[in-house]
């Protein structure tokens, strides 16, 4: 059975099959306003897809949307995955498990799926969050804050001058410092975001007793890539591969 994987996150939704145990090629697109059909064409495009099982954090106007291309493309509706106590190898380590954005919770289990042993995982997005996993598969919490283009909006929102001299100064700059506005913003917010990460993993490390692998998802992973201090895998489909671990791919 051919199983059509989706993420439907804030401004992009992630997509990819899952067939026999082979996770296949994730396509990415902003969603933004579609209709029943433009999620059918664009995620249903050619023929196979059986079953379609779904995680969400946008809201029900999205996956709505997405349930009725689903039902016209397959004849049976989506299948929602939600955060759980334990699963995959990975227990949740919030008191209130449900409370863990399932985003989050898949992330997790595709990278300790993927390295099975202690890890950090940093999903740079709208939001950007970090999550930290012992060796045996134990959630230890984490963090949430503003992604990088978040964080560069809340600042030119706030700050008039700012905003008037951003839009004037050119993109780039120096290869240290930042010698415009722009830049200065813009390069600005993504080495505060790349010093978090590493603060993040050094915390780690002095829990676990022992260095944790860095993998990095997210939109925007990218952005903190040449700022960070220290080595770290660039998995753009975790979620998806979280997911793949999560579900079964046996007729329901």
């Amino acid at each position: 059975m051919t199983v059509l994987l989706v993420d439907v996150g804030n401004s992009r939704v992630k997509w990819a099959r899952f067939d026999r145990g082979v996770l296949g090629e994730q396509q990415a697109a902003a969603h933004a306003a579609w209709s029943m059909d433009d999620w059918r064409a664009a995620l249903f495009e050619g023929a196979g897809v059986e079953r379609v099982v779904a995680a969400s954090v946008a809201g029900g106007t999205s996956l709505a949307a997405l349930d009725e291309a689903a039902r016209a493309a397959t004849g049976r509706g989506i299948e929602r995955v939600t955060t759980q106590r334990a699963a995959a190898g990975v227990v949740n380590g919030y008191a209130d498990p449900g409370s863990l954005g399932v985003d989050r919770w898949l992330a997790v289990i595709g990278a300790w799926g993927r390295v099975h042993g202690a890890c950090v995982v940093a999903d740079i997005g709208t939001a950007a969050t970090v999550d930290v996993v012992a060796a045996d598969g134990l959630h230890c919490g984490g963090y949430i804050v503003p992604g990088p283009r978040l964080m560069v909006a809340s600042l030119l929102r706030g700050t008039s001058d700012l905003a008037s001299l951003h839009s004037s100064s050119p993109a780039g700059g120096g290869p240290a410092f930042a010698d415009n506005t722009r830049d200065a913003i813009e390069r600005g917010c993504r080495v505060a975001l790349a010093a978090w990460v590493g603060r993040c993993v050094g915390d780690a490390r002095s829990l676990l007793d022992t260095t944790p692998r860095l993998l990095l998802t997210g939109g925007a992973a990218g952005e903190l890539q040449p700022f960070l201090d220290l080595q770290g895998e660039e998995v753009p489909d975790l979620v998806l591969r979280g997911m793949a671990e999560c579900i079964s791919v046996a007729p329901g």
